[in-house]
């Protein structure tokens, strides 16, 4: 259960998913999505898993979708893209075992949804997180936004969102958008080293903590809020345009 962007491992009782392939900051297309999906449904139904680390592979978290696989897309195969996002977030929230986000260098756009869809969330103190969505014609949907506002409250979603700016990780620890700040490089050592501790613990006392943590969450996405239930996802036409000039911008002369 593996694609070329994102494959797994075991390390006693923490599994690790490494996402991306160490180009395009570690963007993932849309059978990605899929995969991700599966593959936290899947491990803790391994004997002896107790908890999921999510990385990037290299030097970064991620950057989101592969803007690339939307050059030609029609307007559905990109909605059908925001589902599947939305399908994996949510398996992550829904995940009988802890999920830790270990971020370095940027987690924007799905990929900030992806690694507030976790648990916890490390941040090394050179990254940055955010959702500069708006200008490619993206419209938050109810889902993304209380990913954000559960954490951070509403004036900070309305900042992230308006102004599509990324957050240090100095203000992001600050505001609670994530839970703690570590050096430069050691993000993945430190998750890694609070899902030991966490697969060290009672699994039934792990289980009733997650369990009464989602329902102190009025907001908890995973109560069935879907990407596309105030409509469309994204402004098809500005979408279209905006994606194109992305990467014309970033295309060598």
């Amino acid at each position: 259960m593996a694609t070329e962007r994102v494959s797994h491992g075991l390390h006693g009782k923490v599994a690790v998913i490494e996402i991306g392939d160490g180009t395009r900051r570690n963007a993932l297309g849309a059978r990605d999505w899929h995969v991700l999906a599966g593959l936290v449904a899947w491990l803790p139904t391994e004997p002896g898993v107790a908890a999921i680390v999510v990385r990037g592979r290299g030097d970064t978290f991620s950057a989101g979708s592969d803007m690339n696989d939307w050059v030609d897309a029609s307007f559905e195969e990109v909605e059908q893209t925001f589902r599947d996002m939305e399908t994996c977030f949510q398996a992550i929230e829904r995940s009988s075992v802890p999920v830790i986000a270990a971020v370095e260098d940027m987690a924007a756009g799905a990929g900030c949804q992806l690694a507030l869809a976790c648990d916890l969330v490390v941040l090394s103190e050179a990254a940055r997180i955010g959702m500069p969505v708006a200008r490619f014609g993206i419209q938050a949907s109810e889902a993304f936004v209380a990913r954000v506002s559960r954490r951070a409250g509403k004036a900070m979603a309305a900042d992230l969102y308006l102004t599509g700016r990324l957050l240090t990780a100095e203000e992001a620890v600050n505001v609670g958008l994530v839970t703690r700040v570590v050096p430069a490089g050691t993000a993945f050592a430190t998750a890694t080293t609070i899902a030991t501790q966490i697969a060290a613990a009672p699994a039934g006392a792990i289980s009733a903590a997650k369990s009464a943590l989602s329902q102190v969450e009025p907001a908890r996405v995973a109560a069935g809020a879907d990407a596309t239930t105030a409509g469309p996802t994204v402004a098809y036409n500005d979408f279209v345009e905006a994606i194109r000039d992305f990467l014309l911008s970033r295309r060598p002369t």
